[in-house]
């Protein structure tokens, strides 16, 4: 969302400063003729761009953020084609307001399809100007598209380099290098927009803890600590969904959340996830449910962490049973009930 905004707000002060750019070059040549209709049409320009720029702080939706930035767009040619044509039609400087619009759709229109929509728009928009207006110098009017058509290639193509960087950059601070789980910083992420206001019913978290985890790590090497946490969170993902979350939020601390998911299901899960990372070692699995045990990330994960927490109380207090063969057996208490 601020990312949207600020390109909202970038391209209105753009067509704030190239509108009033054109304003300036009318009253240097206040003169010549059509000033006065071409003031009036830069300063409408000039205005759509303040608009522009007061709704890029109101912006609330993606849908909403594109239908203004492309009627100010539309504003723009509208006013950039009457200007060029009063001023006598493709050889007119103000012209250059073409160059600069497809500069800057180059540069900020993230969809290929609608990239190509826009520049085809603005091109075209030069063209009828130089097609009704007064005839320029032969090769004039290629020279501009070519330049344009370059520029466009040039600048397009280096904003996919940056946002691709960016996009990894992003992947990187958001991800667990040794577990690929998302980090406190990727669950914040995720879940925040899930669980902010509660909503939408049914949004679930499980805090899961390991077992002894010192005990590998002095034991086995870290190596062998590491290694189980990368199995510990690849059993994990065996059980959830595709839309669902596990975060690495300490040594071997883990957060799990669930979209579109009840107390008896975030139960379920948990008795599915203790069956699946017991194979590999033991655990303690806590839950809550919005918005019976909380109506944000932070006090679920709070709620979640008592029970987590009672659980282990219990366990410590009443040892878990071994079968025959020495093996854990399971307790009713598994998910911190």
């Amino acid at each position: 969302m601020n990312e949207r905004r600020r390109r909202m707000a970038l391209s209105a002060v753009l067509h704030v400063v190239s509108h009033g750019v054109a304003v300036g070059y009318c009253l240097m040549t206040f003169r010549e003729p059509n000033r006065a209709l071409m003031l009036a049409a830069f300063s409408c320009g000039m205005a759509s761009g303040a608009v522009g720029l007061w709704a890029a702080k109101r912006v609330t939706t993606k849908a909403t953020g594109y239908r203004v930035s492309f009627t100010i767009l539309l504003v723009t040619l509208v006013m950039v084609a009457l200007g060029a044509y009063w001023d006598g039609g493709a050889a007119s400087p103000t012209t250059l307001g073409f160059v600069t619009t497809s500069v800057f759709v180059a540069t900020y229109t993230p969809r290929l399809r609608l990239l190509i929509g826009l520049e085809a728009l603005t091109v075209g928009t030069y063209l009828a100007v130089a097609a009704v207006g007064q005839p320029a110098r032969p090769g004039q009017v290629f020279i501009h598209v070519a330049g344009m058509l370059v520029l466009i290639s040039v600048c397009a193509t280096q904003a996919r380099v940056v946002a691709r960087q960016r996009s990894q950059l992003r992947s990187l601070a958001a991800l667990d290098p040794l577990t690929g789980a998302l980090n406190r910083r990727g669950l914040a992420d995720f879940a925040g927009p899930l669980f902010r206001g509660c909503r939408r019913p049914g949004l679930s978290l499980l805090c899961l803890d390991l077992d002894d985890f010192k005990l590998v790590n002095d034991r086995l090497g870290h190596a062998a600590g590491d290694a189980l946490l990368q199995r510990t969170v690849a059993a994990a993902r065996d059980v959830l969904r595709a839309e669902d979350a596990i975060a690495r939020i300490g040594g071997d601390e883990f957060v799990i959340v669930l979209v579109d998911a009840d107390q008896a299901t975030a139960r379920a899960v948990a008795t599915r996830i203790d069956a699946a990372v017991r194979e590999q070692t033991g655990v303690s699995i806590g839950w809550a449910t919005a918005p019976h045990d909380g109506d944000t990330l932070e006090t679920l994960m709070h709620s979640a962490d008592q029970r987590l927490y009672r659980m282990k109380q219990e366990r410590h207090a009443d040892p878990p049973l071994r079968d025959g063969h020495g093996l854990v057996s399971s307790r009713p208490d598994v998910l911190g009930a």
